[in-house]
C-alpha cells in the first residue's frame, strides 16, 4: 500500500472535532454531528485515559471486551475492553498480529461474529518514529466501501457487477484464529437498514480471509469463482488511489462506522540500531470495538 492524498482523508482531518477544554459529554455531542454526516469522525486532543475513552465510546454503543483477552496469546492491555496495538520483538510461540511490524490490510472489526459491531475506534497514545520514510510510520489506512464500490462500478462495469453480486449473494461463515464467538452467516457484502444507495452496504472482511477459504470451500457453490471475486475485492482495497491514508497524532481518536469503513495501517519500522544499540519503536494505539 502506498500513501495517497485524497478527498476522504482531507474530509476526515478538515472536519475533525477538538476535545481540548471539553467534557466527555461535550465531545460526544460534537462528534455525533460529524458521525451523522460522514459516518466517521476524528477527535483531536483526546485525553489518554482508558476510563474517559470508554465513557466516550459508551455514548455510541457497548464497548466490547477485547477479543484478544479471550485468547491464549500474551497481552498487556490497559483495560479488558481495550486492545493495545504496540510493536513487540518476536519471541517463541504465537504472536498477535497487532504486535508485528508489518502493515495491516484493510479489514472490518470482528468480521466473523454476529450481531455485527456498529463502530470501531482507535486512540493514538504514541505515534512512534516519524523520521523513517513515509509509508513505514504506521499511517492509518481507511477504506470507504461506498466510495470504493462506486468508483469500481464506473471503472470496471460488468466485471465489477459480477463480483459484487457474488460477494453479496453468497452466505459465508468463518472463525477467528484464537477466540470463539457467535458466528455470522451473512454474505461478505450485506444489506443495511439505513442504506443510502445501492453500493452502501456493510462489509465484513477478515484480513486473512484469503487463507481461510480452503477450509470453507464446502460453503461455496463455485469456490474458484468466489476466490476470484474475493481477490478482486482485496486487491482493490489496497490499490493506490482507492484507499485513504494519513498519520494520527498523539491524542487523535478515530471513530468509524464498522459496516461502512475498513481500517488498516501501513507497516512500521519496529527496531533499528543506533551507535550499536538496538532501539524499539514505541508506537502505541488503543483500539476498541463497539456494538
Amino acid at each position: 500500500m502506498t500513501i495517497t492524498e485524497d478527498r476522504l482523508a482531507r474530509t476526515i482531518q478538515d472536519e475533525s472535532v477538538s476535545a481540548a477544554g471539553r467534557t466527555v459529554a461535550q465531545t460526544v455531542a460534537a462528534a455525533r454531528e460529524v458521525v451523522g454526516r460522514n459516518r466517521i469522525c476524528l477527535v483531536r486532543d483526546f485525553p489518554l485515559d482508558p476510563d474517559r475513552y470508554l465513557e466516550f465510546l459508551g455514548a455510541f454503543g457497548e464497548p466490547l471486551r477485547n477479543y484478544s483477552s479471550l485468547s491464549e496469546l500474551a497481552k498487556t492491555d490497559p483495560h479488558p475492553q481495550i486492545n493495545r496495538v504496540k510493536y513487540k520483538k518476536k519471541t517463541e510461540g504465537a504472536q498477535s498480529v497487532h504486535y508485528v511490524a508489518g502493515g495491516l490490510r484493510p479489514h472490518s472489526a470482528r468480521s466473523w461474529c454476529t450481531p455485527r459491531p456498529a463502530f470501531f475506534a482507535m486512540l493514538m497514545v504514541e505515534p512512534g518514529w516519524r523520521e523513517v520514510p513515509a509509508g513505514q510510520r504506521g499511517e492509518s489506512v481507511v477504506v470507504s466501501w461506498y466510495d470504493l464500490f462506486t468508483r469500481l462500478a464506473e471503472r470496471d462495469g460488468a466485471v465489477f457487477e459480477e463480483h459484487f453480486a457474488r460477494l453479496s449473494g453468497t452466505p459465508i461463515t468463518f472463525r477467528a484464529n484464537n477466540v470463539r464467538e457467535e458466528l455470522s452467516d451473512l454474505p461478505l457484502l450485506y444489506p443495511l437498514d439505513d442504506s443510502r444507495g445501492r453500493y452502501d452496504v456493510g462489509v465484513r472482511l477478515k484480513q486473512d480471509l484469503r487463507d481461510k477459504i480452503a477450509g470453507i470451500e464446502d460453503q461455496l457453490p463455485d469456490a474458484d469463482a468466489y476466490r476470484k471475486s474475493l481477490d478482486y475485492l482485496l486487491d482493490a482495497s489496497v490499490e493506490d488511489g482507492l484507499f485513504s491514508c494519513f498519520p494520527m497524532e498523539r491524542g487523535d481518536l478515530l471513530l468509524l462506522d464498522n459496516h461502512r469503513f475498513a481500517h488498516g495501517r501501513q507497516k512500521i519500522v519496529g527496531e533499528y540500531a543506533v551507535d550499536g544499540e538496538a532501539r524499539t519503536n514505541d508506537r502505541e494505539l488503543w483500539s476498541v470495538t463497539v456494538r
